[in-house]
């Protein structure tokens, strides 16, 4: 019984480290990475000294929020009153974390991708899922990456699990050509 209680407390102490890292990572530091540097960035949703701070150093031009408008929210005016004072071009296209994206939320994507002055930075709540899938959206369309190298964004470096819920992400991804 010792053995089975000391093997469930080391288990139980290993995952709340795991979380506590999942949560600096991607909430505290931003979930920050290039996708293709000098052009597309991808990142958790930034707090206004984070944003400043990414946007100002990798010189942003574009913002693309997968979260979707919300108008409500105290983190989407701060976006949009920082993106307007320093005339970043905003999208916003809501992706769901949780159903698979369609064929329009792609062609939306890639639409905002053609648009969109670089460099851009590509943002969803965590920088895992969404911003994976968009990120490997960008370097099969824009870079013509390979499928596997393009793949390579929705991996777990970035927070991102390829079951559960995200999963969704990856069964989208696989119906790219």
């Amino acid at each position: 019984m010792n053995k089975i209680l000391k093997y469930a407390s080391t288990l139980f102490v290993a995952s709340a480290l795991a979380s506590i890292f999942y949560y600096e990572y991607n909430f505290l530091r931003g979930n920050f990475h290039a996708v293709t540097p000098g052009e597309a960035y991808r990142s958790a949703q930034l707090d206004k000294q984070q944003l400043q701070y990414y946007a100002d150093k990798y010189k942003i031009l574009s913002i693309l929020n997968l979260r979707g408008k919300e108008p409500g929210a105290q983190w989407y005016k701060d976006e949009l009153d920082f993106s307007n004072t320093r005339h970043i071009a905003h999208y916003d296209i809501s992706l769901s974390a949780l159903s698979e994206p369609t064929d329009k939320d792609v062609e939306d994507i890639e639409a905002a991708f053609r648009a969109a002055p670089r460099p851009i930075l590509i943002h969803c709540l965590g920088g895992a899922d969404r911003s994976g899938l968009a990120a490997a959206i960008w370097k099969r369309v824009i870079d013509k990456a390979p499928k596997a190298q393009a793949g390579r964004q929705l991996a777990l470096r970035y927070g991102h699990l390829p079951f559960g819920k995200a999963a969704v992400m990856d069964r989208r991804f696989n119906k790219l050509d």
